[in-house]
């Protein structure tokens, strides 16, 4: 083909080109060189991480919340008390620093040292002292404005109640720890004592943590945790707090330690209420009344039995030597009153 042959195609060509072309109706733009550039090197994308959710409200977040609230809460009622190599807590009963502890965490000492969780520092003098309960009572001076524990009803506790231990809160030896109550007649045995009608809990309990508060949902005290006589830890159990406040009242009144007034017997608790007794002791203040084992106690001194660690804690208000009429429901359901002169 001629040269001229070849032009006249290319230009039929081009004019068919550009008669479509013109007869399209959108308009036409060529890239610039910049967009050329970027198709042939494209800049990798840059990949962002997802949003956080959202926390939603409730669940973990809400009880987190609410422990950290309870925890502030009854902190400042719990203090920090070292006696001679031993330290632990013990739970504010005034404003005026009057402290009840475990007497085991203060056997041996008069003076001890008190620390608040706002850390200031106080001197105490142990003013009474009951082995058998495992309670003590603190006196300090110079002290004023403190917060006093919030004590509930211990009778009322119950097996599957959710619990805080809380420690003392003097930073950062403060502690905590969360459980349920597994059980309400507790023992707690050593070579030096014997403590019975104990709340148990799973919260779980360490060296240093005696004395610590045991409090509910409320932000109520229903018993002070203690480690007993061995300072180390064994069962998580708590003293109730109504056996507390008895004993602490009848210390601070300047009653003579004298020991635990005791019926002499070992109970747990009735399926139908009360407390069944397991066993009698020989010789004991229930064996020379006539109790036996089997019989369920339902109430001592007019005062209504519930469960087994009531025994203990009706018995707290009592010394021995003294005589109190116990209640009993025997097996074929006929029930006895039966006068006992309590054991020590």
């Amino acid at each position: 083909m001629s040269s001229y042959a070849r032009w006249l195609g290319i230009a039929i060509a081009g004019g068919t080109a550009a008669a479509v072309l013109s007869s399209c109706t959108f308009p036409v733009r060529f890239a610039t060189p910049a967009e050329v550039a970027q198709a042939t090197n494209p800049t990798p994308a840059t990949i962002l991480a997802p949003p956080a959710p959202a926390v939603p409200p409730g669940g973990l977040t809400q009880i987190q919340a609410e422990l950290r609230q309870l925890i502030a809460q009854v902190g400042p009622s719990v203090v920090r008390v070292d006696a001679g190599g031993a330290s632990g807590s013990g739970l504010l009963l005034d404003a005026t620093g009057t402290v009840v502890t475990p007497a085991s965490l203060v056997t041996g000492s008069q003076q001890v040292t008190i620390t608040t969780a706002s850390g200031q520092h106080y001197t105490g003098t142990v003013s009474g002292s009951d082995a058998g309960t495992d309670v003590a009572v603190i006196r300090v001076t110079g002290a004023s404005g403190l917060t006093p524990a919030a004590f509930g009803d211990s009778a009322g506790v119950q097996v599957g109640d959710v619990v805080v231990a809380i420690g003392n809160q003097v930073a950062p030896s403060g502690t905590a720890s969360q459980g349920i109550v597994s059980g309400t007649a507790g023992t707690l045995t050593s070579d030096a004592q014997t403590l019975t009608g104990l709340i148990q809990t799973t919260a779980p309990m360490a060296t240093g943590t005696s004395g610590s508060a045991l409090v509910n949902i409320a932000g109520q005290v229903i018993g002070m945790t203690t480690l007993g006589a061995s300072g180390a830890p064994t069962a998580a159990v708590a003293i109730p707090s109504n056996q507390l406040n008895t004993v602490a009242q009848r210390l601070i009144s300047g009653a003579a330690t004298q020991g635990t007034a005791h019926l002499g017997v070992a109970t747990t608790n009735a399926p139908n209420g009360g407390a069944l007794i397991q066993s009698v002791i020989t010789g004991g203040p229930a064996a020379r009344a006539g109790m036996q084992a089997g019989w369920t106690i339902i109430g001592i001194g007019g005062q209504s039995v519930s469960n087994s660690a009531a025994v203990a804690q009706i018995l707290a208000a009592y010394k021995p030597g003294q005589s109190v009429v116990v209640t009993v429901r025997l097996p074929n359901g006929s029930t006895r009153s039966i006068p006992v002169v309590l054991g020590t």
